[in-house]
């Protein structure tokens, strides 16, 4: 399976955005092979992206990622509930791999 990441993304939290909401960079987009403003995505938080349990005890978040050219390049804007998720962590990577419906996008500290 093919599997595209950005370089390290700042973490910019926003109290206005549900953890279904992220943003991203066009640029930073483009490096994920992503081409469209928007896109539903499955979100997956995880220490560690090449391990991810093959039973997830949670359901899996359905997402939108939003590419815009306000969000600062190298950045990722997440809601609160995204964040604290990430343990304080202040930098990510993101990784996509395209599976079944959605593309998979897993949030993993840099």
């Amino acid at each position: 399976m093919s599997r595209k990441k950005t370089g390290e993304l700042k973490v910019l939290a926003d109290q206005s955005f549900t953890e279904k909401e992220l943003v991203i960079n066009p640029n930073d987009g483009f490096d994920l092979g992503l081409m469209m403003t928007e896109a539903t995505v499955e979100l997956v938080i995880t220490p560690d992206p090449d391990n991810l349990p093959l039973q997830q005890d949670d359901p899996p978040v359905y997402a939108r990622l939003y590419q815009k050219n306000e969000c600062r390049l190298g950045t990722v804007e997440l809601g609160m509930k995204s964040v604290q998720k990430l343990d304080g962590k202040k930098k990510v990577r993101l990784f996509l791999e395209q599976v079944e419906r959605y593309p998979r996008i897993m949030i993993s500290p840099a």
